[in-house]
């Protein structure tokens, strides 16, 4: 059986060296919240936990993101806004801020906190404001490949080194200061883009038929497939095989299935396909990709 990444939370001390990066991680994790559970979990130090009614401020930045469910965030310069599943929202240092899921679905959200003269840079310069804080659909934008590589190092399935976490936190920046531009460029999400998307999110270990699809969304396949494309960027297939590629890529960080296992997992039809899909995507194949990523040094 696939083993999934289970809930956890780290928080890391700042040291000299982890600040010499220009970005330091100081704190990672992945929950999922079932409706009508109390929020937030417990468990996290006294200056990060916080009541729903009253709300908090941090001193440093939080980017979270929601794989499913929905609710609300609440910050003083933009109020309340609805998030689901697929938006990002960051949390800026002084910003006052609440959130929570509904009650009806909960959610599953995965977050980072990060410091550092990057990180308050980019705030200076507006590029991280609390005006525009809130993303959603940022699916096709590599924010899932990149918290996995986070995650994998974070959650101790993975050794890394200083440099290689600082290069994660660094990328995902990069990916955030373009959330803004991409919401722009594209028309916006119409729902039965939303509504694919979280399908297929939901079934990426599954064989999809794509025109089934269609038809469940009540649209026919062309149209389908033509707003997919014009509102993500790449047609349906296409983000359905990243999205396998990501969860094969996150198994094999994370343990010693075999491709058989990995390949069923993540939704190819053999071993065989996933290698082949694998290799045209990264340029090397599973096996040596987990060899190279298990074989780093620990920083």
């Amino acid at each position: 059986m696939t083993q999934k990444l289970r809930d956890y939370f780290i928080y890391i001390p700042s040291t000299p060296e982890r600040a010499r990066w220009g970005v330091k991680v100081l704190g990672c994790g992945v929950a999922r919240v079932d409706s009508r559970q109390k929020y937030p979990l417990p468990g996290h130090p006294s200056d990060h936990d916080f009541d729903p009614k009253i709300g908090r401020t941090l001193q440093t930045l939080q980017i979270i993101h929601l794989i499913e469910g929905q609710g609300w965030l609440e910050t003083a310069t933009r109020g309340r806004q609805r998030v689901y599943s697929g938006s990002a929202f960051f949390l800026l240092p002084g910003e006052w801020h609440r959130y929570r899921p509904d009650p009806k679905t909960g959610w599953k959200e995965q977050w980072v906190e990060l410091d550092g003269w990057v990180v308050r840079r980019l705030i200076q310069d507006g590029i991280l404001n609390p005006r525009q804080c809130v993303f959603h659909e940022v699916g096709a934008t590599g924010i899932e490949e990149v918290f996995g590589k986070l995650h994998a190092m974070l959650s101790g399935k993975q050794t890394h080194t200083v440099p290689e976490l600082a290069n994660a936190a660094h990328h995902l920046l990069g990916l955030c200061a373009e959330f803004p531009n991409a919401s722009k460029n594209r028309p916006r999400f119409s729902d039965v883009v939303r509504r694919a998307e979280a399908y297929l999110a939901a079934h990426r270990g599954e064989a999809v038929d794509l025109e089934a699809l269609a038809c469940k969304l009540g649209v026919g396949y062309s149209y389908f497939r033509k707003i997919f494309k014009e509102q993500t960027g790449i047609p349906p297939w296409q983000y359905l095989l990243r999205s396998r590629l990501s969860r094969a890529q996150r198994i094999l960080a994370s343990s010693d299935e075999t491709l058989a296992s990995i390949a069923d997992a993540s939704g190819f039809s053999s071993p065989f396909h996933l290698s082949a899909a694998f290799k045209k995507a990264y340029g090397v194949s599973p096996d040596n990709w987990r060899k190279k990523i298990k074989g780093s040094p620990h920083g």
